[in-house]
């Protein structure tokens, strides 16, 4: 879980600076990592509730309800991952 949290924090981090440079596929390319993580969660359900302890490391503020990888997601802007069109 502590690894989990160090390279979430790293990967975000870093996406914000490439944001902030205008670097937008080094950002896109690192959002999609971020994005296969918070799935990962969805195979890893023990992985799951050991990250339940550090939500706001994750930087997940209000506790909505949601299973974690979701939360993940749609806190950091990443989406879901499939379409939800109409």
């Amino acid at each position: 879980a502590g690894r989990f949290v160090e390279r979430w924090q790293k990967l975000d981090g870093t996406s914000q600076d490439q944001y902030q440079a205008g670097d937008m596929a080094s950002y896109k390319s690192t959002r999609s990592v971020m994005s296969d993580m918070a799935k990962s969660l969805e195979r890893d359900p023990q992985l799951e509730s050991l990250l339940a302890n550090h939500k706001k490391a994750l930087g997940i503020q209000v506790e909505s309800g949601r299973r974690l990888g979701l939360e993940l997601a749609l806190n950091h802007g990443i989406g879901r991952g499939r379409g939800i069109g109409i």
